[in-house]
């Protein structure tokens, strides 16, 4: 990952913090429906993963890698909702840095990606 790269964010709204985190194959315009609603009552930060959309350049490998990244330009303290691949990510993030998060939403998430047979494991 490129030291230089960083993750895009956009922000919008005021109000207390929520992260929107997509899921996968998506990028953080997914959310666009619901952003301007949700920004009447929260500052919404809304995140392309890294590999995905606006972050497509920025690479990783591993899931502590692509957290870390994240955490760079991530508000300090947030609700974080996560959706498929982002629940995942969210759920990590709370975990390890619960600090970070006031509160978790997952949307069709599961708590662990299982890998196939000789991928690496993070």
């Amino acid at each position: 990952m490129s030291s230089s790269a960083k993750v895009h964010w956009q922000v919008e709204g005021q109000g207390p913090d929520l992260v929107l985190v997509h899921g996968w194959g998506m990028n953080g315009a997914v959310w666009s429906a619901c952003v301007s609603e949700l920004a009447e009552h929260f500052t919404v930060h809304t995140v392309d993963l890294p590999g995905y959309g606006y972050s497509h350049q920025i690479g990783y490998d591993s899931l502590t890698q692509l957290v870390d990244a994240l955490l760079v330009e991530a508000p300090e303290r947030a609700i974080w909702l996560g959706w498929s691949l982002g629940g995942l990510i969210a759920t990590h993030i709370a975990h390890e840095y619960p600090a970070r998060v006031s509160q978790l939403v997952t949307l069709a998430s599961s708590p662990k990606i299982f890998p196939r047979r000789g991928l690496a494991r993070d």
